[in-house]
């Protein structure tokens, strides 16, 4: 079976790029064979996911005519091991490696696309990579899952390699951290531990902080060794996918702890940061885009981020399976295996997101009021609507109680101010992004 592995392997090496293939099935081991299935593994949780979400069908593509069954799971290489003695043996750092190999090269500033709804993540990871004095030294990174907080974490980590190949840095997962615990505690070993952290340790850099729910004793030992760090004056980052005030079942110590430092945010990226997303994951891929799929992927891709590399890879596999080049119809079925079929969005989708954002009612839209705080709603209602809707100019002045010409006003005055002004232009693209993430999220 391992040989077999081999030569999917080989395989997999000419239907992904070069870069990929090093970075995401190079590593995967091959770990056994039980119950029908083949076991792979990879250095960690955030791998064996990305792996699963990206690469899995294509692995099980190559064993579509044998009944076999795959998992990806992560085996960590731990901070601490037990060797034969029973002693606790914790792993030497040498200048000219990682102190943990489980950083990803390819995650670094440089390939991190900035935008809106992540720039002051970027600006304090970087500031905290730089070693900035006047930030702080604990930062909080919260997401949902896909936005880039793991990529931010590792470029810090990176960065630091770079400008100083000696700095000692600890990466773990929340999963990784607790199963230290538990097995020092089994063997007696506590103490030493905490006592090697501190001296092995300048950086560290923790992911996944949400799964110490519920975990009484471990979140007590992290309290503790995050007292030791910072006091120290060590660097400690953290990600979760939610703020320190809404982790359940975590006591007010650990919680009081996770707070102590900046808290920042990451949102889901908007129109024009999803479109350079798309740009340079396809270039890396050696693809390049027409304007006009580009814009058309971005409208309709609203996940993470991984399902923005999951459509470029989609698009070059059906490119090169069909042997036709990146179209537009293949940039559709491509969104449409992604998102589903197309949700028309309607006038009184649009009339409630307008009602909404503007604070006003549906009635007053269909007033004869002339005030401004009715009227530029209104305005900008009408030119959303001709934008989206196929109804004609008849059919939404009727439902603005208008007349067609007031409707051709409308959306010539708004298409005119939006090249003229930055602000409105922001405006718009703000209340389409607001739009197309309801019709995508009902």
């Amino acid at each position: 079976m391992e040989r077999l592995w081999g030569k999917i392997k080989e395989l997999l090496r000419y239907k992904i790029s070069k870069d990929s293939f090093e970075v995401w099935i190079e590593p995967l081991v091959y770990q056994g064979y039980e119950d029908n299935t083949l076991i792979l593994t990879c250095p960690n949780q955030f791998f064996a996911t990305w792996v699963r979400d990206n690469y899995l069908s294509l692995i099980k593509e190559e064993l579509e005519n044998q009944d076999i069954n795959v998992n990806i799971k992560f085996k960590p290489i731990e901070f601490s091991t037990i060797g034969a003695t029973g002693q606790l043996h914790l792993p030497k750092f040498s200048p000219t490696q990682l102190p943990h190999p489980k950083l990803c090269s390819r995650f670094t500033f440089d390939e991190f696309v900035v935008g809106n709804c992540n720039r002051f993540a970027h600006a304090a990871c970087w500031a905290l990579a730089n070693e900035e004095t006047n930030h702080s030294k604990v930062l909080y990174i919260q997401s949902s899952t896909g936005l880039g907080k793991s990529h931010l974490t590792q470029a810090v980590g990176n960065h630091l390699l770079k400008r100083k190949p000696k700095v000692k840095i600890i990466y773990v997962t929340a999963n990784e951290f607790t199963s230290q615990i538990v097995k020092a505690i089994k063997t007696g070993q506590l103490d030493k531990l905490k006592r090697r952290y501190k001296q092995d340790c300048e950086v560290f850099m923790l992911e996944e902080v949400h799964c110490f729910s519920g975990r009484d004793r471990t979140q007590s030992e992290l309290a503790t060794a995050i007292d030791a760090l910072v006091d120290y004056g060590k660097t400690v980052l953290f990600t979760s996918s939610k703020l320190p005030r809404e982790i359940p079942n975590v006591n007010s110590q650990l919680r009081s702890r996770l707070s102590s430092g900046l808290i920042i945010s990451i949102n889901p990226p908007g129109f024009s940061t999803r479109k350079k997303i798309l740009d340079r994951k396809a270039r890396s891929h050696g693809l390049e885009l027409e304007e006009s799929i580009l814009n058309y992927l971005a409208e309709h891709l609203r996940g993470d981020i991984r399902q923005i590399e999951s459509a470029v890879i989609g698009l070059l596999a059906k490119a090169n399976l069909l042997n036709e080049s990146v179209n537009m119809q293949l940039a559709k079925e491509v969104v449409k295996d992604l998102v589903g079929e197309d949700r028309v969005i309607t006038i009184e989708d649009i009339t409630r997101l307008i009602c909404r954002h503007f604070k006003v009612t549906q009635e007053e839209l269909r007033s004869k009021s002339r005030k401004k705080t009715i009227a530029w709603p209104r305005q900008i209602a009408m030119y959303l609507a001709r934008h989206y809707t196929e109804a004609s100019l008849e059919v939404i002045g009727k439902e603005f109680n208008r007349d067609h010409a007031t409707v051709i006003h409308s959306v010539k005055r708004i298409s005119k101010q939006i090249k003229e002004s930055k602000q409105l232009k922001n405006q718009i693209r703000f209340l389409m992004d607001r739009l197309e993430g309801q019709i995508w999220q009902d």
